[in-house]
């Protein structure tokens, strides 16, 4: 997957995710295409602030992500070219896990992991989703597992009992 090194390498038990492209090729195209337009307004005009913006835009589309599960716990490599940072979301500190099937992705499963109020989501297969779950639990027995389809039934369930409930206070108050 990836032509550097990564930390987890060497750990024949890290479960790697699965990258999905989120921008079209068009678009990437596109994206360089007004980086290069902005290099030359900014060279050519007084707007100096569009060689700054055209370096961040440039800097997003260089900049590639890496992601694990490990026994460390979630590993987050992002490679930005002029720079590389590298983050461990450990067992303890992450709270849930919701899984989701994605129409757009049918062999894959999102997964979103959840440490206090951030929340970064990541595809895994199937079978690497269960991994996932087992490694999580054996090193946070007290994490959670949400399942993000019976959530979203639970919430409209609620939200139609909710309207109903607003209907009958409307009329026992006309009364």
């Amino acid at each position: 997957m990836s032509d550097i090194k990564l930390p987890w390498d060497d750990d024949s038990e890290a479960i790697k995710y699965v990258y999905v492209n989120p921008r079209k090729s068009f678009s990437e195209k596109y994206a360089y295409i007004i980086t290069s337009i902005l290099i030359l307004l900014g060279i050519f005009t007084k707007y100096k602030l569009t060689i700054v913006l055209a370096g961040l835009l440039l800097l997003s589309l260089l900049t590639k992500r890496y992601v694990a599960a490990s026994a460390k716990g979630l590993e987050m490599y992002t490679d930005m070219k002029i720079t590389k940072t590298y983050n461990v979301w450990d067992w303890s500190e992450i709270e849930a896990i919701t899984y989701e099937k994605k129409p757009e992705q049918p062999k894959l499963t999102l997964l979103y992991f959840t440490k206090g109020d951030i929340t970064k989501r990541f595809f895994f297969t199937e079978e690497d989703k269960e991994r996932v779950f087992e490694v999580a639990r054996k090193h946070n027995k007290k994490i959670k597992i949400y399942d993000a389809w019976e959530y979203k039934q639970n919430l409209k369930k609620f939200k139609k009992e909710m309207k109903i409930s607003n209907r009958i206070g409307r009329k026992n108050k006309k009364k």
